[in-house]
């Protein structure tokens, strides 16, 4: 299965937070991921991730998922100026990085992993505009799932940016 990534809304209804949250730092944005992603996985949400060899790679949306939302602005900057860049999937027992290297209309996808699990294969091609499209989809996902969940955070930037 090549490498893919997506948010997946719970089955039920989504119901939003109520009352307001207490958002400690607006401008600080990795924190602003990891709230993002707690009242995501609170409200039900799922995450999948999966590429080199592996299907799911058994996210969980609270803490393993903010890891690639912190980085995905950079993530999404780097495939559309068509440069290098690492991100790094540091949650325990995920423990792998994933170089996207842009070369044209295609990026190439290293996966190193830092635990017993090896990537089969550990690169992998894509059409560029494929991945951009992937995601935006994920930026615009979490962004509709926050506005159902928690209209304060989804004003917030970048989420309110990301609809």
């Amino acid at each position: 299965m090549p490498f893919h990534c997506a948010l997946r809304a719970p089955g039920a209804p989504v119901r939003h937070t109520g009352g307001a949250v207490e958002v400690e730092d607006p401008d600080d944005y990795t924190y602003l991921a990891m709230t993002a992603s707690g009242l995501l996985a609170e409200a039900g949400y799922g995450f999948t991730i999966g590429g080199f060899g592996t299907e799911h790679w058994n996210f969980d949306v609270a803490y393993d998922m903010s890891a690639l939302l912190e980085q995905l602005p950079e993530i999404q900057d780097s495939l559309r100026r068509g440069v290098r860049y690492e991100a790094d999937l540091y949650p325990q027992g995920v423990e792998r990085g994933i170089t996207f290297s842009p070369s044209g209309s295609t990026v190439e996808l290293r996966c190193a992993s830092r635990t017993s699990w090896v990537p089969d294969p550990d690169t992998e091609v894509h059409e560029r505009a494929s991945l951009e499209a992937m995601f935006d989809r994920l930026t615009h996902d979490v962004a509709s799932g926050l506005r159902s969940v928690c209209p304060q955070v989804a004003g917030l930037r970048p989420f309110r940016d990301w609809r």
